[in-house]
């Protein structure tokens, strides 16, 4: 990584906060209900199109940086873990970014120590956070998940005796 590289990336990330900071609302109410944003009169196409700009910005100045792979996994994998630890947006946000953090310098502790290349095992590092957040999410986990009573059974059984 070149400090051009470096730059290019703070430039990015500054952008792309400030927008998300002036305009959390309007994206908020966009992203979950386009037609009741539209219905509203918030301009639906510019905030389409910053959206995507902003996505795509990200997606060059880190792919330049880390590589394909890597950038795929810290799009997605912080996010849906967050998503299954939390339940509002904001609190996803901030979360999936310390997810990203976390995964990443683990990630390069475990290529360090291991000897291994450093993408992947940042990659590993994410999705084995995913996991545990599968297994042991408080609403969604499938560990922690409510047991279902098998009341169905019984009333076919009740229902052959009459």
């Amino acid at each position: 990584m070149t400090t051009e590289d470096v730059f290019r990336t703070l430039i990015i990330t500054f952008i792309t906060l400030f927008l998300v900071k002036f305009c959390y609302k309007e994206l908020l109410f966009y992203t979950f209900d386009p037609l009741g944003a539209q219905a509203s009169g918030l301009p639906t196409n510019i905030i389409k199109f910053g959206l995507t700009a902003a996505i795509t910005l990200t997606i060059i100045a880190s792919m330049q940086a880390v590589g394909v792979v890597l950038v795929i996994s810290l799009l997605i994998g912080p996010g849906v873990t967050a998503y299954l630890l939390v339940k509002e947006l904001h609190h996803m946000m901030y979360l999936g970014s310390v997810i990203g953090i976390i995964g990443s310098v683990g990630g390069l502790y475990i290529s360090y120590y291991q000897n291994v290349p450093s993408g992947a095992s940042i990659v590993l590092f994410i999705c084995g956070l995913f996991l545990l957040a599968l297994l042991f999410s408080p609403s969604q986990g499938i560990l922690t998940r409510p047991r279902r009573k098998k009341n169905s059974s019984k009333k076919v059984r009740h229902l052959s005796k009459i």
